[in-house]
């Protein structure tokens, strides 16, 4: 929790969301919270492979010679991946990511029922403290692995 305004925000908004029922949205409503998310994948995705421009790019200690090539300077070529190869990876992601969207509403419509089902007379409440809690926990934990992995504090731009 470099960033204790931003954990704190970004849990805020995930308990205010969790309050939000999906059981009462549209078929439209919910084959949009599938859709969209895996197409904003693919999208984002397709843009990242497409900076990759397959030009020669070289990996070195850094240091000059006398001639002004780097020295102990590695040629690695930087080779795109094939138009098929990079179709599937697209539509995999996307695939993907629309299965993990499908799967949170049933997870969610299980976890109310079970939640009625053990006498909770404001499920969503629950799951939005639920919600809040493990968003502060895994900004927690993410910054427990980067103080031992060395990587330092996260910035934020």
């Amino acid at each position: 929790m470099n960033n204790l305004v931003l954990s704190l925000t970004g849990s805020a908004a995930a308990g205010a969301l969790t309050l939000i029922s999906p059981s009462g949205w549209s078929s439209r409503t919910r084959a949009a919270y599938v859709v969209v998310p895996g197409v904003l994948v693919t999208a984002a995705g397709a843009w990242a492979l497409s900076q990759n421009t397959g030009e020669d790019e070289s990996v070195g200690s850094g240091a000059v010679t006398e001639h002004g090539s780097p020295s102990g300077e590695v040629p690695v070529s930087v080779q795109r991946m094939p138009v098929a190869a990079r179709a599937a990876l697209l539509l995999g992601l996307g695939a993907a990511t629309c299965g993990v969207q499908a799967a949170s509403l049933r997870i969610d419509a299980l976890l109310e029922r079970w939640l009625v089902g053990r006498g909770a007379a404001h499920p969503r409440r629950w799951m939005a403290a639920l919600a809040v809690l493990a968003s502060l926990g895994m900004d927690a934990a993410g910054d427990r692995v980067n103080a031992l992995t060395g990587e330092g504090p996260r910035r934020t731009p």
